[in-house]
Parts: C-alpha cells; sequence; structure tokens
C-alpha cells in the first residue's frame, strides 16, 4: 500500500545517502504523554462519550516514546555503535506483545478507569485517508541481538504513561 511504499522510499533514501554508519529504526503505533496519538485520544475521547468504535481487526505492538528514547540511548552506549564503515541497517522496535485497536483503547479505558464502552468494528466501516495494515508486529530479534536493548511488555509501558498523564493533570 501507499503507506508502507512511502515508509520504505524513505528508509532507502536514507540507505543511499548515508550507506555506512546510521541506523534506521522502524517502529509502530508510536504515543506517550506529549503531542497527539492514540492513548490521548482515547483518554479525551472516552471522557466526551459514553461509547466509541475501535477497529478490532488490526493487529500490532504499542511503542511508548519513552521506551523507544531509552532504547536510541542504549544503542548509543553500546560498543557496536561506535564501530565505523557498517553498512546502514534497519532494525525494529516495539513493546512486547501484540494487541489490536480495540483491546488496546479497552485497556486504556481499563487502567485510567474511564467507564466510556468501546465497541469493535472492522477496518472497512472506519474511514481512513490511507489503508493501514492488517498486521503490522515486527521481529525484534535483530536489535536485541545487535544492542542488547531491553523490551517491556505493552501492558507496563501503558500503565507509567497514564500514570504520567494522570499526574501532569
Amino acid at each position: 500500500n501507499v503507506y508502507g511504499k512511502t515508509k520504505l522510499a524513505g528508509e532507502k533514501a536514507l540507505q543511499e545517502i548515508m550507506p555506512t554508519d546510521a541506523i534506521i529504526i522502524r517502529t509502530s503505533w508510536l504515543y506517550s504523554e506529549f503531542g497527539n496519538n492514540f492513548v490521548k485520544t482515547m483518554l479525551r475521547l472516552g471522557k466526551e462519550r459514553d461509547e466509541i468504535n475501535v477497529v478490532s481487526d488490526q493487529i500490532g505492538s504499542p511503542t511508548y516514546a519513552t521506551d523507544l528514547a531509552n532504547a536510541i540511548l542504549e544503542i548509543i552506549k553500546n560498543k557496536e555503535f561506535k564501530e565505523v564503515s557498517q553498512a546502514t541497517q534497519i532494525y525494529h522496535y516495539s513493546n512486547k506483545g501484540e494487541i489490536s485497536w480495540y483491546d488496546f483503547a479497552k485497556e486504556i479505558f481499563k487502567i485510567a478507569e474511564v467507564g466510556c464502552k468501546v465497541n469493535p468494528i472492522a477496518t472497512q466501516q472506519y474511514p481512513a485517508p490511507a489503508q493501514r495494515p492488517k498486521n503490522t508486529l515486527m521481529s525484534k530479534d535483530k536489535i536485541i541481538e545487535k544492542f542488547e536493548v531491553e523490551i517491556l511488555d505493552w501492558k507496563e509501558s501503558l500503565q507509567a504513561c497514564i500514570k504520567n498523564i494522570e499526574n501532569k493533570i
């Protein structure tokens, strides 16, 4: 699809510009306490509405931006990162585990104690400007083996993020 093709084109462009000594990290379902993202949108909608519809047939691994930032810092400190003239490589990073958007929304409401009902819908029932893949799961074996990064479970990280959001209010 166009979404995947444009991401790949950007990665290939970087590999042409910097064929050595760069690292590309693919991630998915990125969220944090800051900016616009799924977690913050769900918390807002959950307070505004009695019920919402969320896609249940797309599976992925959420990524807490703080965990990704910590992984990048671990990589920078790793001796493997400091080797010069390495071919530019692509690595995958997201939190451990897998979940649908629907189940992710339900867990957000459970942790935040929001009483909004979540209804599962199919991708075709949700109007989106770009077609999204049904499965965005990525193997993180390569980044773990090369840089020994720690990868936390998505649920543990979601709890930390929601706690941070609640403490800012």
